[in-house]
């Protein structure tokens, strides 16, 4: 696999990212407050099916209060996500600050991974509408 030096402006988002993990993780206790007064799912309103999405805002405040388990309970790929948006924030930064050597992906390689993500996401959402 090819690989390349991390551009200014990537290492500039690396910060930026780290940035974005540090606010949402010290505004915890406004996501917490507000999450209960979100509207439901307007899919799930007007078809009375789950959505890909649904379970997600009952993810993310457990992973907010520190229960992984109940989050990947309630929406698997969005406790993913919130954990990668985390863990990948100071990874993404170290990266950025010694340059480490970032993978290169060509176009022609891309078609495989869109597939398997949208393998994913239809797994999740089967998921989220047997369980919950």
């Amino acid at each position: 696999m090819n690989t390349r030096t991390p551009t200014r402006e990537e290492r500039q988002l690396a910060l930026l990212w780290l940035a974005a993990v540090v606010g949402a993780l010290a505004l915890r206790p406004l996501w917490l407050a507000l999450a209960p007064h979100l509207r439901p799912c307007i899919f799930r309103s007007v078809t009375g099916v789950q959505c890909p999405t649904c379970g997600t805002t009952r993810a993310a405040t457990a992973f907010l209060e520190g229960d992984l388990l109940a989050a990947f309970a309630a929406n698997p790929l969005a406790a993913v996500v919130g954990l990668a948006f985390v863990a990948g924030a100071p990874l993404a930064t170290l990266g950025a600050v010694f340059r480490w050597p970032i993978p290169v992906l060509k176009w022609s390689d891309s078609s495989w991974l869109r597939v398997g993500l949208l393998l994913v996401i239809a797994i999740n959402w089967l998921y989220v509408i047997i369980a919950n």
